[in-house]
């Protein structure tokens, strides 16, 4: 019998032995918990993982998406490879990699504190012109295998930053990637996070950002999920200081049998921040899409401006969409809101296009392009507004062929 990951699960003694670490005694969530009542992981525990290793390959495979003009840094299997990356980042920007400290919180961050292989530090203290974009790529070879990316970012006081990252993997190879971002946004700072991850239909995906907002700082996100077997990104948001400001929106389409969970956390703590979701999500197929989102509102934080929204459509009668929006509020002067919906297609919309000579299936793309472009409107960053839509646009094209 295969071990399992909930109980005796191949990340115990003979997987460390193989990776020369501790082992790692804890357990990854099993469905009594909450958060995870919607991703079980079934799926995962019967596959049998082995440490991921170097992969010798000295140019980037060509699946790997590339930005004009952007600088790279590659992980491959969770270690960075210099030979892959820009070594010149420009001013202002300092990049270097050393041992991930231990630290308390989910058994996925202390999974990846136990077996990752380095952590990538990007340490910021100035406005960065440049876009910086970090591919991580999962190769298990002939064996399934497991990697666990490590990424902190740190933006000192009035510094400025935008990423990009990219998650893929080979084709047709098994993984689970475990990656867990750690970012710092500084006071008066502003850093923007853009993430894809279109990992490859047989692999596993369980990211953890943790991301902290000091007074005056500006954090805005995009997460877009479009493949993976099952992938769930979680992002949990501190606002640490007053007047901070963050946005955190995303978009998801699914076909097949996908699943993709997106579970936020807004913690405000302090008077006088904001913070805005807006996720939409298309499902096909047998997929099945997850939103879980909670604001957090602290007894002194006063005069709280925070929303969220998740919209879905349904392509098929054969996917399932779970969503759970929360509002934990402790003061009283705040204005907070959440708002949910799903549907499928305007039947009136599509006769209309239809009419006017557009076949069936330009028509409903169009309708689906129209749908998530009031996600994508909220990338404020242009190149990566035309970048995601462009990325859908593709998903699109390979549904109808």
């Amino acid at each position: 019998m295969k071990p399992s990951l909930l109980t005796d699960h191949p990340f115990g003694a003979d997987y460390a032995k193989r990776l020369g670490v501790p082992a790692w005694n804890g357990a990854l969530p099993g469905p009594k918990v909450e958060e995870w009542r919607f991703t079980p992981l079934r799926a995962l525990t019967k596959v049998s993982f082995t440490p991921a290793t170097g992969v010798g390959f000295d140019t980037l495979p060509r699946n790997i998406p590339m930005i004009a003009g952007a600088a790279r840094l590659v992980l491959v299997n969770g270690a960075y490879r210099k030979t892959l990356s820009t070594v010149d980042l420009g001013k202002g920007v300092e990049v270097t990699h050393g041992k991930v400290a231990a630290k308390e919180g989910s058994s996925l961050i202390a999974l990846n504190a136990a077996y990752a292989p380095e952590s990538l530090v990007i340490h910021v203290t100035a406005k960065v012109k440049k876009l910086i974009h970090i591919i991580s790529i999962g190769a298990s070879g002939a064996e399934p295998a497991a990697l666990h990316p490590r990424i902190t970012v740190t933006a000192e006081s009035g510094a400025e930053i935008t990423l990009v990252e990219s998650h893929v993997g080979l084709p047709g190879q098994t993984y689970f990637s475990n990656p867990v971002t750690s970012i710092t946004v500084g006071a008066g700072a502003t850093v923007r996070r853009y993430v894809s991850v279109d990992e490859d239909s047989a692999a596993f995906h369980l990211a953890t950002s943790l991301v902290k907002v000091a007074g005056g700082g500006t954090f805005e996100a995009f997460h877009l999920g479009l493949g993976g077997a099952l992938v769930r990104q979680e992002i949990r948001v501190a606002l640490t200081g007053e007047n901070a400001n963050v946005r955190l929106n995303g978009a998801y389409a699914l076909d097949g049998t996908s699943h993709h969970d997106f579970t936020t956390l807004m913690d405000h703590a302090f008077p006088n921040c904001t913070s805005s979701q807006v996720f939409k999500g298309v499902v096909d197929g047998e997929s099945h899409g997850v939103y879980q989102g909670r604001i957090h509102v602290a007894r002194d934080a006063q005069k709280t401006d925070a929303r969220q929204v998740h919209k879905a459509l349904f392509l098929a009668r054969g996917p399932a969409i779970d969503c759970k929006p929360e509002l934990e509020i402790y003061a009283d002067d705040v204005q907070c809101a959440h708002g949910a919906a799903t549907g499928e297609i305007d039947e009136n919309q599509l006769f209309y296009l239809r009419s006017r000579g557009i076949d069936d299936a330009t028509a409903r793309g169009l309708l689906i392009e129209g749908f998530l472009a009031d996600a994508m409107a909220e990338i404020h960053h242009e190149g990566m507004r035309e970048l995601f839509t462009a990325d859908v646009t593709r998903w699109l094209k390979a549904r109808r062929t």
